[in-house]
């Protein structure tokens, strides 16, 4: 699927939120909103095969965060600040049902938070990780080892230039916070906090069901695929978890 076929039903835009603007694609226009929010350092691109795949049945949002793609640089990137701008867009589209929200990554934590402070139907996360870490500065090194997890090799080679990650330890710093904000099944402050009506599915693209962290009541999926790109690796399947939570 390339970014040619795509352009017909994809709109960019942007939106003035309260900490700054936000670049983001909308497909569809009716149904459930999803909120697709991407991997520190890499951008909204990595969505397009999904939000296509779904676009006749929900309306599809993938925003860059702030600092990456289309959305400008902040001075900070508190968890609670960025998921308040998010909820900004989502209401000033004019939805009018909760959304459900995917988090890829470190940003499962920003999805988490964003299911525990506001209405949320589900919360989705894929590979789920909260980045480097250990209290030191982050520096080129963080970055490489962190990139280093997320190989593009694996993926159909036309969805490879959709993972172009942008190597800035500073950024990297910034969204340290957003990975301890959750992911459900962590050891993060919104572990377990989301309200018992909000349906959870993890996806992980290795390992066993019993080796992941799954949340009581939740839904674990492992596709059984190389990297950490689930949704990219199995396009079709991704998006028919994704609608069993729609």
């Amino acid at each position: 699927m390339s970014a040619d076929w795509l352009a017909p039903v994809r709109s960019a835009r942007s939106w003035a939120a309260p900490g700054g603007t936000l670049g983001y694609d909308t497909w569809g226009a009716h149904g459930r909103p999803v909120l697709l929010l991407h991997a520190p350092l890499f951008d909204r691109t990595m969505w397009w095969p999904v939000a296509a795949d779904l676009r006749t049945e929900a309306t599809m949002i993938a925003v860059d965060l702030p600092g990456h793609g289309a959305s400008p640089g902040r001075d900070h990137y508190h968890p609670e600040a960025v998921v308040e701008d998010l909820a900004h867009l989502v209401h000033g589209l004019g939805a009018t049902r909760a959304p459900v929200v995917v988090g890829h990554g470190g940003s499962a934590g920003l999805a988490a938070l964003f299911a525990v402070r506001f209405a949320a139907h589900a919360l989705v996360t894929v590979d789920a990780c909260a980045g480097p870490g250990g209290g030191t500065p982050v520096d080129g090194d963080h970055v490489r080892r962190y990139l280093a997890t997320m190989p593009a090799d694996a993926l159909p080679p036309s969805y490879r230039g959709l993972v172009t990650a942008k190597p800035d330890p500073a950024l990297l710093a910034g969204y340290l916070g957003c990975g301890a904000a959750g992911p459900p099944g962590s050891a993060g402050p919104d572990a377990g906090r989301l309200p018992p009506a909000v349906r959870r599915l993890d996806v992980h693209s290795q390992g066993t069901p019993g080796e992941t962290a799954a949340v009581p009541g939740s839904r674990t999926v492992v596709y059984g695929v190389p990297g950490r790109f689930a949704h990219l690796a199995d396009v079709p399947r991704f998006g028919s978890d994704v609608r069993s939570v729609l």
